[in-house]
């Protein structure tokens, strides 16, 4: 039997478009919850050059079901070329919390 439950991780250029894409996952019913932690610095490279800049996390939980189409909607919504999307499969933790995301994502 296969992972249940999906931890998606995202940036985002500002809070404006990471409410946009949490806003859109929740009442799309992909996701059953969306964190926003407004502020990660990210240092990187891009076409060659090292960047620095303020982004925010998104922290999306979904069910494996539920995957594909909240990857297809993060590429649809998000303003970079290229997004950061990270999928962390949740083995374990408060059955509860997992009783009301299968309430939710219906």
């Amino acid at each position: 039997m296969g992972v249940r439950y999906k931890l998606v991780l995202s940036t985002c250029d500002s809070i404006a478009e990471a409410r946009k894409i949490a806003t859109q996952l929740v009442e799309q019913k992909l996701a059953a919850c969306v964190n926003l932690i407004p502020t990660v610095e990210s240092i990187y490279v891009w076409e060659g050059q090292v960047e620095q800049t303020q982004e925010t996390k998104l922290l999306i939980k979904t069910k494996s079901e539920k995957l594909e189409q909240v990857l297809a909607a993060i590429r649809n919504l998000h303003s970079y070329d290229v997004p950061e999307i990270q999928v962390v499969d949740i083995t374990g933790g408060n059955l509860a919390y997992f009783k009301w995301m299968d309430e939710v994502l219906l």
